[in-house]
């Protein structure tokens, strides 16, 4: 039997999972991860500690499983720079610094606008974009980017560590901010404009390529033998191909940290306006428009902590069930550090809006999952004005809330299907090693299978687009106030 081996690298932890050559998961494995702040709105790590995480965690496989393929997943956007020895010039800086805000206005402004950006990249300029961390480099330490010979991402990082080869996936490459959604290559426009050599960026892979065998010293040192590595792929497109994710239409929800909606398509259309991402999938010709919302599950989090510390999560979905769709009036703004999709803003806020003396707290419990649902909903509204979303899969903390499933359904106006196995990008990356050894395409994605639809309840459908209107209202009129807020606390 052949065993398949996915690796996470997230930024809190790495996870790996063991799974047969018929999709059960036989173990799983995990490695914590710390985030550095060396001054505010930076976020760092050093390569060296993922490397260290993977090797723990090969070294712990490799004493019960003989593993024939690696695949990965991995964070999106975050840059290793890689001097003539191949060596890490600087810790990794992450998708989630900001730092970049001043080239990221400049280099859109240089290259004609936004709308041309998204044009040629699918997305605008951000902060948490590959590209923009190079021309920051450029212009702050001039001394370490005239040593960069190579960028990579983490995944990517890890790869080189394990066969010598250093190379990206389609996925990963499309989150750079300098790979051209149209030609599906590196654009050579944006690094002529800006002075960069092209040569800096690596061999372009399908995600499920083969990369190469372990360094012989490895396989010696774990007594595995021809262990092969694929490319591996971006996080949520590895989350998502994990979940069954293949055909145009299908779409992922995650109800994690952060939020995210995610829908399959074949068309060469980027969002001109910006508001959602448009990226490669780790399946050859096969796209995704993406809405991301910064506070999901943290929100439900911060208000469970705060006011309901002694509950449970069952008692916490007994509660939701005591209040009715609408929470009796209030509205909860889950803008607790500011938003991404649709609004762009770091100002924006947190609220709850209606709150009278005949609420309870069950009814604030209730509109938190319901105001989280309407930042997905967002997202979920985009998508639709681009293409036919015709399937959603729920995953995340969040999904396991039936309650909240529910809601989703209810708001979206379609079941919302719940995956049996619900593992992240580490699942993905282990299906996307075995499509690298040979197995069909289409048999991996028959791995996936459901434990439940969660049907819409039809009948409240018009009450919650009543209060959704209101939920985008809101923002609408408070913008201003966002803006004065953060003045003042400056």
């Amino acid at each position: 039997m052949h065993k398949y081996l996915g690796i996470d690298v997230g930024t809190t932890g790495l996870k790996g999972l063991v799974v047969s050559e018929e999709g059960e998961v036989l173990d799983s494995y995990s490695y914590p991860l710390e985030m550095k702040v060396p001054k505010p709105a930076w976020a760092e790590q050093d390569p060296e500690d993922w490397w260290i995480g993977v090797y723990e965690i090969l070294k712990k496989v490799s004493r019960t499983h003989q593993i024939d393929v690696i695949g990965f997943s991995g964070q999106m956007h975050s840059l290793v720079v890689l001097d003539e020895n191949n060596k890490p010039i600087r810790p990794a800086i992450l998708w989630c610094d900001q730092r970049t805000t001043p080239q990221c206005k400049k280099a859109t402004e240089v290259f004609g606008g936004e709308e041309k950006v998204i044009s040629k990249i699918g997305n605008p300029f951000l902060e948490g974009f590959t590209f923009p961390k190079i021309l920051w480099l450029k212009e702050n330490e001039g001394e370490n980017f005239k040593k960069i010979k190579k960028i990579l991402l983490p995944k990517d990082y890890i790869v080189f560590k394990l066969t010598g080869s250093i190379g990206i996936d389609y996925s990963d490459a499309s989150g750079t901010a300098c790979f051209n959604v149209k030609t599906n290559y590196w654009d050579e426009d944006i690094f002529e404009t800006f002075g960069i050599n092209m040569d800096i960026m690596p061999e372009l892979y399908p995600s499920y390529g083969i990369r190469g065998e372990l360094k012989e010293s490895l396989q010696n040192e774990l007594g595995w033998r021809n262990t092969k590595v694929v490319s591996g792929g971006a996080d949520n497109a590895s989350a998502a191909f994990g979940i069954g994710i293949s055909k145009v239409g299908e779409s992922m929800v995650s109800i994690g940290t952060s939020g995210t909606v995610l829908t399959l398509t074949e068309k060469k259309v980027p969002d001109l306006s910006g508001k959602i991402h448009y990226f490669n999938y780790v399946i050859q010709d096969k796209y995704y428009y993406m809405g991301v919302m910064l506070s999901a599950a943290h929100s439900l989090n911060w208000v469970k902590n705060r006011f309901f510390p002694s509950s449970d999560w069952a008692e916490i979905e007994e509660r939701t069930n005591q209040s009715v769709p609408g929470s009796n009036g209030i509205i909860f703004l889950p803008y607790l550090n500011g938003e991404r999709t649709p609004h762009r803003d770091p100002n924006a806020r947190g609220v709850f809006f209606g709150i009278s003396s005949l609420n309870t707290e069950n009814d604030i419990l209730r509109a938190t999952m319901e105001g989280i649902t309407f930042g997905l909903r967002d997202s979920f509204e985009l998508i639709k004005e681009k293409t036919e979303i015709k399937d959603i899969r729920i995953v995340g903390g969040g999904a396991k809330n039936k309650a909240w499933a529910k809601i989703v359904a209810t708001n979206f106006k379609m079941p919302v299907k719940m995956p049996e196995i619900d593992e992240g990008g580490a699942y993905g990356a282990a299906m996307l090693a075995a499509v690298g050894d040979g197995q069909k395409l289409e048999d991996v994605l028959k791995w996936v299978k459901f434990k439940e639809v969660i049907e819409p309840d039809y009948q409240d459908t018009k009450i919650y687009d009543d209060y959704y209107e209101t939920y985008k209202n809101l923002y609408k009129s408070l913008k201003g106030n966002f803006e004065e807020l953060a003045k003042i606390q400056k």
